[in-house]
């Protein structure tokens, strides 16, 4: 199993409160103890968008959503807040990095020179909030989308990062692909289908 996810988690958080506390002490030297607790608490919060900068692995809904709950509890001084916002935040980094096992699993069955355009649907679209929405926000548009038998569910794209309307995936128990020749529906997406693998 991967733990990118959650070594990463785990050096946020220390780097977080190495930051907070030496910035917090020099501000503190020069300005006063409140100015110094202000600096340090918003340095330590600009190490988590800086990991996400630097690494290019932009926040998906649920990250967002914890960054903020620990900003907000770091400005209101709630330590349980906060402490709160790292441990499901520490939960979650275990779940991403299990679902990575799964997709990098499965992306092994799959022709190498196509592996790199493999990802979760999760990677998709920040709004989509579960499967399903992911699933049909990728097939209206064009994509195939499938269920590998361990679980996860992928999608492909081109080398240019546009989704792969006609991607034949070598392991499947179950995907969604749009009908070939590309029709619109009567919502307005594409007209698609869905296959079981006996």
């Amino acid at each position: 199993m991967t733990f990118r996810n959650s070594v990463t988690n785990a050096g946020v958080e220390v780097a977080a409160n190495r930051v907070e506390s030496a910035l917090g002490s020099a501000v503190t030297r020069t300005a006063g103890r409140r100015l110094g607790a202000a600096a340090g608490r918003a340095g330590g919060l600009l190490v988590q968008p800086a990991v996400w900068v630097i690494t290019g692995s932009g926040p998906d809904a649920a990250d967002t959503f914890l960054y903020g709950a620990g900003v907000v509890g770091t400005i209101v001084g709630s330590a349980a807040t906060a402490t709160a916002g790292f441990v499901t935040g520490m939960v979650k980094a275990v779940m991403d990095d299990r679902m990575q096992t799964l997709v990098d699993e499965a992306k092994q069955e799959e022709p190498a020179r196509y592996r790199p355009g493999i990802a979760p649907i999760g990677d998709f679209s920040f709004w989509a909030n579960n499967n399903t929405e992911q699933i049909g926000a990728i097939e209206e548009v064009g994509g195939v989308v499938w269920r590998h038998r361990n679980g996860a569910l992928l999608f492909a794209r081109d080398a240019h990062g546009r989704l792969v309307c006609d991607y034949e995936p070598q392991s499947y128990v179950e995907k969604w692909f749009p009908r070939l020749p590309l029709q619109r529906g009567s919502n307005g997406g594409l007209r698609h289908t869905r296959a079981r693998r006996r």
